[in-house]
């Protein structure tokens, strides 16, 4: 995945070799300091906001018991970690992919290109998770209510994270120890198999979990809409049940269509980027100069995707909603005794606000 996941690929290949009119049109395009430290402000920035937004994410279920105890909240939780994850190492991967510095290369490969590229990789599973966990609770609701636990989606957690890590750090090591002969540069994965084979690999690993879940939500919505007429027929047959299923539905219905904003955010995210991306490493000598500016602002694009689930959320869960509102300011105080975050749990940038006004607006921070 060495060449395909990072945008400083497109430069990186500048350090490599002189000839050809790529990269020339590459030449020319970094030559320019303003652009290159313009790149890499849009990029740490879209690194801070990754690390910010998913931080929040993670304390919002921390703090809420009745976001906790939700089982499909937990590859909520995984989702947040490997996204954070992503823009933690997003700086580190870009700078240590600019040197021509074997040593350097290598060690990167194995400490940072490794599990980044893992990252994406879990978070590609764990949505595919969270698509088979709607799935079997849109069509058996009360057995799913009965059987799926926190412990298991833990579990199923866990296994996606240890699974990707040991695929991506083995290949990553791998091929970052590979010398080119006769070349001071390390040698990539794409110089040990044929390029179009690689290439292909590359792009089934992140579009099967993509094509699953688009098939699982789809399946998803035709089940809830014949479920509509199903449960008109039977609401006078069985009323208690019909109530139960109804409300379990309802709760089902909106954090399945939150989950599928998610993935349709996604796709829209990453399809620039994967298209642009064949189009330079199999047709590097016809690659005109425009490819690197578009290639930059896919990328731009690509990460977004890392911050943006926080704010769906947001909009689409109320309970989420009132839990980011609860984190981000102080409650009123008859309020917080019947939330799960308690007035303690007030953020420091809300502090002052409630020593100031706090006796005048009856807001307390415990």
């Amino acid at each position: 995945m060495e060449s395909t996941t990072t945008s400083d690929d497109v430069a990186t290949a500048s350090t490599v070799d002189t000839n050809g009119p790529v990269l020339s049109s590459m030449t020319i395009v970094f030559s320019s300091k303003a652009y290159v430290s313009g790149r890499y402000t849009v990029y740490f920035t879209e690194a801070a906001l990754i690390i910010i937004a998913n931080i929040l994410t993670l304390m919002v279920v921390k703090r809420s018991k009745k976001l906790r105890d939700i089982p499909a909240n937990t590859f909520v939780v995984s989702l947040a970690c490997a996204d954070g994850m992503i823009g933690v190492l997003l700086p580190a991967t870009m700078m240590t992919s600019m040197t021509s510095n074997q040593a350097v290369w290598i060690t990167s490969a194995c400490v940072f290109r490794g599990p980044y590229y893992a990252m994406f990789c879990i978070s590609l599973v764990t949505l595919l998770a969270i698509g088979v966990d709607r799935c079997v609770a849109v069509v058996h609701p009360l057995l799913y209510r009965r059987r799926m636990t926190t412990k298991i989606a833990r579990i199923a957690s866990i296994l996606i994270w240890i699974g990707q890590l040991l695929i991506w750090e083995t290949f990553t090591c791998y091929y970052g120890s590979q010398i080119s002969a006769g070349k001071n540069r390390p040698r990539a994965a794409h110089d040990m198999f044929p390029r179009k084979t690689f290439f292909f690999m590359i792009q089934m690993e992140i579009l099967l979990p993509i094509v699953g879940n688009v098939i699982l939500y789809a399946f998803i919505y035709i089940r809830l809409r014949r479920r509509k007429v199903v449960v008109s027929v039977s609401a006078r047959q069985d009323a208690i049940e019909t109530r139960t299923k109804n409300q379990l539905q309802a709760k089902t219905k909106a954090f399945t269509k939150m989950m599928a904003l998610v993935l349709g955010y996604l796709v829209i995210a990453w399809l620039p980027y994967y298209i642009l991306v064949p189009i330079h490493k199999v047709n590097e000598p016809t690659t005109p100069i425009w490819y690197v500016y578009a290639f930059d602002a896919a990328a731009v694009l690509f990460y977004s995707n890392s911050f943006m689930n926080p704010l769906i959320y947001s909009w689409q869960n109320r309970d989420f909603r009132e839990a980011y509102t609860k984190i981000l300011s102080c409650s009123r105080l008859h309020r917080s005794r019947s939330t799960d975050v308690n007035p303690s749990e007030c953020t420091v940038s809300s502090v002052p606000v409630c020593l100031a006004d706090g006796t005048r607006n009856g807001l307390s921070c415990g």
